[in-house]
């Protein structure tokens, strides 16, 4: 059997190549997919094993319950611990953790990095623990004296010696780099400053911290570090935990890969979508390649063939295209990520460099292989199912009713319908009824293709029925093999389809954003910082208040981090919004239960907080439910006064300015948003102008009116269409595969018809004619039903996502029509090589020929 699927497969080469070479691209792209998860996991669990290098670790007790899978949240420390930890005998150094998030702008104040890339700045220790190490300079000394990580140095252009400004919360602090340290893992996209800990508050301008989320502790030289830590747990036992350096490390790396989970399922997204693709046009293949040879396996099964040998022979058919395509797909995924790694260190991300493994390459064999095989089981199938006496027919090629699958279809795609608007409903709001609605609505169209495919193609035809006799010949063609041509289409349908769910989804956000804006906004102009990591500075309104034209400018929002604890008794660690006193003449709330009113007149004895209708239900609260909230100073019981729609202005939990500063927020505790009102008749335009002036000399603040706003919002989504328009081009590669694969086994199964076209008057050129017509069909028929489908599931997600803020549903009818012309052209491309063969059939040769 394997003697005779092998020589099979050499004997017809020509029909497996599309197959094979849909094999190797998905195989590819999922190599280098798990190559690039595999890079950002290990270089951040070196990173923070080369960063976090002391001996034992302070750390506060775990709060709540411990949730599998995900990093316990602790108590923070206060940091005089530390100068007790260090009276531990046998103790060394004991020093606190302090961080905090910055900007970086060079001497003449224009900002460092890459688009909006943070910096960390961090209170260092010099000599007290074995990493980072020094590479050049000294230690950073005083309040006028950074140190940076050697790959941010060389990222950002700077040496010891240069000078920069910090920006962590306000007011840029000018600073001299005075030395260059080296981890023994690079740092690829986060710039390292290093401040001495006596400056840290300096830098930050904000008062000393008092609390630490961790001390570091490093022993004495020669004590064991058994006792050293038996020490600290007689010690510490009932304020603090004692972990070694690999138990801490351990926990941020848990907490790093629940950070890192989304980023895997869209890559995994990506990979899964190729090989889906794939396994359609392998699977179009070998039907046809069973039709073909309808005859042949008949003729086996007349000689004494049984049908396990039979199917037997067509999987191992599958089994050596899938070997052959996965190891050179893996060849040329490993091609892909040295080309990755190239391209960044050509942009200045050195650091990364994308690893491999033979883990990755046998898991990717694996898939490749399975995928394949898979594909080729339901034509193995077949051909075990040929009866003897088909090997006496003229005509083998049979075609079942599609009726069946229509009526199949529809049901489901009832179901899925109703499924859907179950879970958009107020009352349901299901995520996991979303999930099953929008498979059941892509089963349904996988099975519905089938009909949908050749009432498209019968109404395309009827379009162009001057073209004669081509149109007619290409839908007779499409016709009568109509589950292949639907085949075909549906690899296409299905990428196309998530583009347009991806483009609707974009288009219907900035529209809401542009509505929220207008309809939320009181204000002509606004200032906030970019990235929002800073703060807008005291500085900065006053000088914006002395602008001519200029009638009000007030502070409304800013951010804090704090520590959020419902019912569930675990802490959650939660962005909050904080809002000003003259926030209500701004911002206008959308409420869905309760009233503001008690918000905005509420005092510090009796604590109110405005939150997220979504976020309420989530927790299993409502309007005057109470939960606690707690920051670095102090914690508090907050009353629900209301439930707002948050949409794209607001966060799930909403405190007062006066109480955000009695808790202390734990880290970014920044305004946001400021809002300035003109005077009457002042020009708007002028007036912004003179305002981005005033402030030139801090890069990170941003004045924007609600138009602008709104265009950076779509700035953002743009991003994300760029990745989906990757998606649709990697859809379009494979498909027009399969469509050039179609079309040319198609050529070969006509060989004689063909010819006989030719014989009775039909140029070379109209026969090229009529195959691209036939393949802008195909490629019409997956793109439209793509499209359909994909905005109608946008639809059904818009309508679950009304609470987050997607009020306005608006399809972009332009980027639609494009991809549909794009497909045309796609189509015509993919029909060149099976028409050129077609040209060339010898018209006698074929006609001789007995099909």
């Amino acid at each position: 059997m394997i003697k005779l699927a092998w020589r099979n497969l050499c004997a017809h080469l020509v029909r497996f190549q599309m197959a094979l070479l849909a094999v190797v691209l998905g195989v590819g792209f999922l190599s280098g997919i798990f190559a690039l998860r595999a890079t950002l996991a290990d270089s951040y669990n070196s990173l923070i094993s080369s960063a976090n290098t002391y001996q034992f670790y302070l750390v506060g007790k775990v709060q709540g319950e411990k949730v599998v899978g995900q990093a316990p949240v602790r108590a923070n420390l206060p940091i005089k611990l530390a100068d007790q930890a260090s009276n531990v005998t046998g103790v060394k150094y004991a020093d606190p953790y302090l961080v905090d998030v910055c900007m970086l702008a060079n001497q003449d104040n224009q900002r460092l990095g890459q688009g909006e890339q943070v910096s960390v700045l961090q209170a260092f220790f010099p000599g007290h623990t074995r990493q980072p190490r020094l590479v050049k300079g000294n230690a950073p000394t005083g309040s006028s004296e950074v140190a940076l990580e050697e790959s941010a140095a060389k990222r950002l252009g700077i040496t010891t010696g240069q000078s920069l400004k910090v920006y962590v919360s306000s007011e840029g602090k000018d600073a001299k780099v005075s030395g260059i340290y080296r981890f023994p893992t690079p740092v690829a996209f986060t710039n390292y400053v290093f401040v001495g800990a006596d400056s840290f508050a300096s830098f930050t301008q904000k008062p000393r911290p008092t609390l630490t989320s961790a001390i570091g502790i490093t022993g004495e030289k020669g004590v064991s570090s058994h006792n050293l830590q038996a020490e600290l747990n007689k010690e510490f036992s009932g304020t603090a935990e004692v972990m070694t350096q690999t138990q801490y490390n351990d926990e941020i790396n848990a907490a790093a890969a629940s950070s890192l989970a989304f980023v895997n399922i869209f890559l995994l997204v990506f990979a899964a979508i190729a090989l889906f693709v794939g396994a359609f046009i392998i699977a179009n293949t070998f039907q046809m390649m069973v039709r073909a040879e309808q005859s042949q396996f008949a003729m086996l099964r007349a000689i004494g063939t049984g049908p396990t040998q039979v199917f037997s022979i067509v999987a191992l058919q599958g089994l050596l295209v899938g070997i052959i395509g996965s190891v050179i797909g893996v060849g040329a995924g490993f091609l892909l990520t040295r080309l990755v790694s190239w391209a960044l260190v050509t942009t200045g991300y050195e650091a990364l460099q994308i690893g491999w493994s033979w883990s990755i390459t046998w898991l990717s064999l694996t898939v490749g292989i399975i995928v394949t095989v898979l594909g080729s089981l339901w034509p193995a199938r077949a051909a075990a199912l040929t009866a003897p006496i088909e090997a006496m027919r003229q005509n083998t090629q049979t075609q079942k009713p599609i009726w069946p699958r229509a009526i199949i279809g529809t049901i489901f795609l009832a179901l899925a319908i109703g499924t859907l608007v179950w879970a958009c409903s107020k009352d349901a709001k299901s995520g996991s009824g979303l999930a099953i609605g929008v498979c059941l609505f892509l089963l349904s169209m996988l099975i519905l293709v089938t009909p949908l495919t050749a009432i498209i193609v019968r109404t395309f035809a009827l379009l162009i029925w001057w073209l004669r006799p081509h149109a007619r010949l290409a839908m007779r063609t499409l016709t009568a093999n109509k589950r292949q041509s639907a085949n075909t289409a549906a690899a296409l349908m299905i990428g196309v389809a998530l583009v347009a769910v991806g483009a609707t989804l974009a288009a219907s956000t900035k529209a809401s954003t542009e509505s929220t804006l207008n309809q939320q906004i009181n204000a002509d102009l606004m200032i906030s910082p970019s990235p929002k990591v800073v703060s807008i500075p005291d500085t900065v309104i006053d000088k914006v208040a002395s602008v001519p034209g200029v009638k009000q400018v007030e502070p409304v929002t800013g951010m804090g981090l704090f520590r959020v604890i419902t019912d569930a008794k675990t802490p959650e660690e939660t962005i909050t919004q904080v809002t000003y006193p003259h926030f209500n003449q701004y911002r206008k709330v959308p409420v869905v239960t309760g009233s503001v009113n008690k918000y905005f007149s509420q005092s510090l004895t009796a604590p109110q907080a405005l939150v997220s209708n979504s976020w309420a239900k989530s927790h299993g609260l409502s309007v005057g439910d109470t939960f606690r909230i707690s920051g670095f100073n102090a914690s508090e019981t907050l009353t629900i006064a209301a439930t707002i729609d948050a949409g794209f202005l607001f966060r799930d939990v909403l405190i007062e300015r006066s109480l955000a500063k009695e808790l202390g927020s734990q880290t970014l505790d920044i305004t946001t948003s400021c809002a300035i009102n003109l005077k009457a008749g002042a020009n708007q335009s002028e007036v912004q102008k003179e305002i981005e002036k005033a402030i030139s000399d801090n890069p990170f603040m941003v004045v924007q009116n609600k138009e602008q706003a709104a265009d950076k919002v779509a700035t953002t989504i743009n991003q994300v269409l760029t990745v989906l328009y990757a998606l649709l081009a990697l859809s379009l590669i494979i498909a027009a595969l399969g469509i050039m694969n179609t079309l040319s086994l198609s050529v070969q199964q006509r060989f004689r018809e063909l010819g006989l076209i030719r014989t009775v008057g039909l140029s070379s050129f109209g026969l090229s004619l009529m195959i691209t017509v036939e393949s802008v069909f195909i490629t019409l028929a997956g793109t439209l039903l793509g499209i359909t489908g994909g905005v109608s599931l946008a639809v059904f997600i818009c309508k679950y996502l009304a609470d987050s803020g997607i009020t306005t549903i608006e399809i972009p009818w332009v980027s639609l029509g494009w991809i549909c012309l794009l497909a045309v052209l796609v189509g015509t491309i993919a029909a060149a090589i099976p028409a050129r063969r077609a040209r060339k059939i010898p018209m006698l040769q074929a006609i001789a020929t007995e099909d």
